[in-house]
């Protein structure tokens, strides 16, 4: 367990035995904000082996406050991917990221003494699928199943991401996925920082190159120091396209 989070469990129980929080305490956070997730894991690709990959999370955040508790709804700006290998590359088109429509996710906020730790319970998105159960239910493996939905709405099933093989090939799969994750921060001002515990699971559906359908698998990097998620009260100048720009400068990656 990371200490940031050690810190956080710790500040809860606190706030539990004492029997509560001092709601005069807690800042006002309504309103927008922009967020970073940094999600690394380990690759195991067919034709490269193990490498890894960390996707860089950028989206703003619509924020509503009743006492501790908070509403937050997503806009995602986009998503970048940095690999080790550069033997296959993968990005996420505009398409993808326009076509993502999140349900709002609740946080919990809790104060004990000078600290204001900020929780998440666990959230899921499923893309490209329509699922009973979004947490249980298995995802499509075929393109055939009715499950699955063109979400992006470029003609082809699922989700389309684009896939560079070599520097040279320049291909595509089509893929429904599921991601799972809770966030453990502490508030600082008009800063919110701390934790990802996450998980994924992605089906590929079809590809343009027969050697994208190969079974891939990855997990976690292991070291839970890595996860983490960024939230800043957001300027009037960050927009998604301006934060394109300047994304590493702002979340202070530079």
């Amino acid at each position: 367990m990371s200490n940031l989070r050690l810190r956080i469990l710790l500040s809860l129980l606190l706030v539990t035995l004492v029997g509560g929080s001092a709601l005069g305490a807690i800042p006002d956070l309504e309103g927008t904000w922009v967020m970073l997730q940094v999600y690394p894991r380990i690759a195991v690709l067919p034709l490269v082996g193990e490498s890894v990959q960390t996707s860089y999370v950028v989206q703003r955040v619509s924020i509503e406050q009743t006492d501790e508790s908070l509403t937050m709804t997503d806009s995602y700006c986009f998503t970048s991917i940095e690999d080790t290998s550069f033997l296959a590359t993968t990005e996420i088109p505009a398409l993808f990221i326009a076509a993502l429509r999140p349900h709002p996710r609740e946080a919990t906020l809790r104060v004990r003494g000078e600290t204001i730790t900020f929780v998440q319970e666990p959230y899921v998105e499923v893309r490209g699928a329509t699922l009973d159960d979004m947490l249980v239910d298995a995802l499509p493996v075929g393109p055939d199943d009715p499950r699955v939905w063109d979400q992006d709405g470029d003609g082809f099933p699922g989700m389309t991401v684009n896939v560079n093989l070599m520097g040279l090939i320049e291909a595509q799969i089509y893929v429904v996925q599921r991601v799972q994750y809770e966030l453990f921060g502490i508030v600082s001002s008009d800063r919110i920082e701390g934790t990802i515990e996450w998980a994924d699971e992605q089906v590929v559906l079809a590809a343009t190159n027969p050697m994208l359908m190969a079974d891939s698998s990855g997990y976690p990097d292991p070291d839970p120091s890595k996860h983490i998620f960024i939230m800043l009260r957001a300027q009037e100048e960050w927009t998604c396209e301006w934060l394109a720009e300047h994304w590493r400068e702002v979340f202070g990656l530079e």
